[in-house]
């Protein structure tokens, strides 16, 4: 969820004729300066990541080139490295502070209640890691909540000390006991890899996100940031699985 916050849709605008990079890093600059919030997600990753900020820059910058405002480009850009940055924020989250996964938690609750019902179709591709249809259904507020988390979690201190993420074993044990206690917890782990949802199906799933996350919400701050993690970690194997797996092998 959090990687949207540096995802979105814009739109396209005339090009312009080659101009200096430097003239481009100094719009991103004026932008986090201003307080911009992907002004502040651009130079936090210049920062912290220089490997995804480089290719983030470069086809930020191919945008930017093509007509588009910096802070359009920034969208863009985060768009097509929409993979990379999930990733990302789950190697993050699978060692995030108790206090940081506490505010995540809000986070995510406020963007699922917010789009479930605005929108659940939306709802649901947020769920999946998706931006909305209209980066406009977040409130600015919330937007900018979300991308305060990413910039938090790319500037924190990576350690695992005191930061226990449960295991596989007992996350699950931890979802199963939930849903047998709340049937849209259930429906939702029904719905969840379904292709193809009705709107109503959405609404299920967001309403079963929603109940999940309150449920953890009320677990004490050490036990909530220990569930939490493993969420994340378990989350990052599956993907990292599902990529080795459909990936095509090489031939000689």
């Amino acid at each position: 969820m959090l990687a949207c916050t540096i995802l979105g849709l814009s739109a396209c605008g005339g090009g312009r004729a080659n101009v200096d990079p430097a003239m481009f890093d100094a719009e991103v600059q004026r932008l986090a300066d201003s307080g911009d919030m992907y002004g502040e997600v651009f130079l936090a990753l210049k920062t912290r990541r220089p490997a995804l900020y480089n290719d983030f820059r470069r086809i930020a910058q191919r945008e930017f080139n093509n007509g588009r405002s910096a802070r359009e480009a920034s969208r863009v850009a985060g768009l097509r490295m929409r993979e990379k940055f999930l990733t990302e924020i789950l190697e993050l989250s699978k060692v995030a502070s108790d206090e940081t996964v506490d505010e995540m938690i809000d986070v995510m609750i406020e963007t699922y209640q917010h789009l479930g019902e605005k929108n659940p179709n939306d709802c649901s591709r947020n769920i999946e890691g998706l931006p909305p249809e209209k980066v406009e259904d977040l409130p600015r507020e919330l937007r900018q909540r979300e991308t305060e988390l990413v910039i938090k979690l790319l500037s924190a201190r990576q350690t695992a000390a005191n930061r226990r993420a449960a295991s596989r074993g007992e996350v699950i044990n931890w979802m199963v006991n939930l849903s047998r206690l709340e049937p849209s917890v259930g429906r939702m782990l029904e719905l969840v890899n379904k292709e193809g949802r009705s709107k109503a199906e959405n609404k299920d799933l967001c309403d079963g996100m929603i109940t999940t996350y309150k449920r953890l919400s009320y677990k004490k701050s050490q036990d909530r940031g220990i569930l939490f993690r493993g969420i994340a970690l378990m989350a990052l194997q599956d993907r990292l699985h599902v990529r080795n797996t459909t990936e095509p092998e090489e031939t000689s």
